[in-house]
């Protein structure tokens, strides 16, 4: 009788130190990767969505389509042509709002600004500096035209 409880014994004192073994070993990592890569999901319903980072939505070929970010002084929104290729964007940031709008070779042709003292609208040239510009001045309507030398040429009403 004695000789079987010994035995007994000596198997439960083996399997709790496996046991404690295992805990320890399985404990000693605490970071632990369950998915890696990416994972393509063709329908998926949302009702509230909470995001951290930046959202990208991109083409069957990895180009930008849409990229929304912000940071501590505003939000942005660009929407991307074909390839990647030109853009516009919508930002905002301490009051201001900015719409853009990029060609092909990533040079601003026109932008649309609007502040507290109200709004501007400018549109570059290839060289990318503003050519023409329409905007509010101290309640009053502001034009003036720049030349290839840039000189100003103020359109008064």
């Amino acid at each position: 009788m004695k000789f079987r409880s010994r035995e007994k014994l000596k198997y439960m004192f083996l399997g709790g130190l496996l046991t404690l073994a295992g805990f320890m070993f399985g404990n000693m990592n605490s970071d632990t990767t369950a998915q890696s890569g990416y994972e393509t999901i063709d329908k998926l319903t949302v009702r509230e969505l909470i995001v951290r980072k930046d959202i990208r939505v991109m083409s069957d070929d990895m180009n930008p389509r849409v990229h929304i970010s912000w940071n501590r002084e505003g939000g942005r929104v660009v929407t991307y042509g074909p390839k990647g290729k030109g853009a516009a964007s919508l930002l905002v940031a301490e009051g201001n709002g900015v719409v853009t709008v990029q060609g092909s070779k990533e040079k601003t042709g026109a932008s649309l600004m609007v502040n507290e003292g109200g709004g501007v609208l400018s549109l570059f040239a290839p060289d990318g500096k503003a050519r023409i510009v329409l905007g509010i001045s101290e309640g009053d309507g502001v034009a003036y035209l720049v030349d290839k030398l840039g000189a100003a040429r103020v359109l008064k009403p």
